[in-house]
């Protein structure tokens, strides 16, 4: 790889880390921060004649969240983010190196070695991935370069199915954003890289990413440093 397309390469890097900071640390934290805020209780200290005795508010159970299917839903876009995310970042890694991997189950196997994300969740089923709500499957295309992973939830609880994919070429200045079904039963999947008009016509809706929005300058290098990789 020469030097220009190295060029062409590192814009698209510093993208995905923004992305990966904005997209999951950022929210990861202010979801830390909540539930800490919600399960913190002022003690109430008496102090009697003779035997000291300090009385917490022991009995007044903390808040949590009902296990419902919003939480689940949040909880499973957090980490299908994360494993897109990081799948992609190991695409260009190897790309760099002039080694791109040979398919899904070598970038799983390569984010999970190195703790990008948990060793527990892979299977033996090349590309995919169990989670405590769903199934997840990789998909990747060597040419032109793509990522797509789609979240399968376990049962209605669990929420829509969710469909990320990076780069997104048909995103024209909408925002960054991911696919959600419209139903809870009867989900029909797309074909991997579909057309977004036939991901759509599938009952699909695109969802925009609340936490963060990628600018069109840097939406511009991504799609500039795909279809450099793609020349290659």
């Amino acid at each position: 790889m020469n030097i220009r397309e190295r060029g062409n390469v590192w814009p698209m890097v510093s993208v995905l880390a923004g992305a990966f900071f904005m997209l999951v640390i950022v929210p990861l934290i202010l979801h830390r921060q909540t539930r800490a805020r919600m399960a913190t209780v002022d003690p109430d200290v008496s102090i009697g004649d003779g035997a000291a005795t300090l009385t917490a508010v022991r009995s007044s159970p903390s808040y949590r969240w009902p296990d419902s299917e919003v939480p689940r839903t949040a909880e499973r876009l957090r980490d299908t983010t994360a494993v897109a995310i990081a799948a992609t970042t190991n695409t260009i890694e190897a790309a760099l190196q002039n080694q791109r991997p040979r398919d899904a189950a070598a970038i799983l196997a390569n984010i999970a070695q190195r703790q990008l994300i948990p060793a527990e969740w892979l299977t033996n089923q090349p590309g995919v991935l169990a989670m405590p709500h769903a199934t997840v499957h990789l998909r990747y295309l060597r040419q032109p370069l793509a990522i797509e992973v789609i979240s399968v939830p376990n049962d209605r609880n669990d929420g829509p199915a969710i469909l990320i994919r990076i780069p997104d070429p048909e995103n024209t200045g909408v925002g960054s954003r991911y696919f959600e079904s419209m139903q809870l039963d009867g989900i029909v999947y797309p074909n991997p890289f579909a057309p977004i008009a036939e991901i759509v016509a599938s009952g699909w809706q695109p969802r925009l990413f609340k936490q963060a929005q990628i600018s069109d300058e840097q939406r511009a290098q991504l799609e500039q440093w795909s279809q450099s990789m793609n020349r290659r």
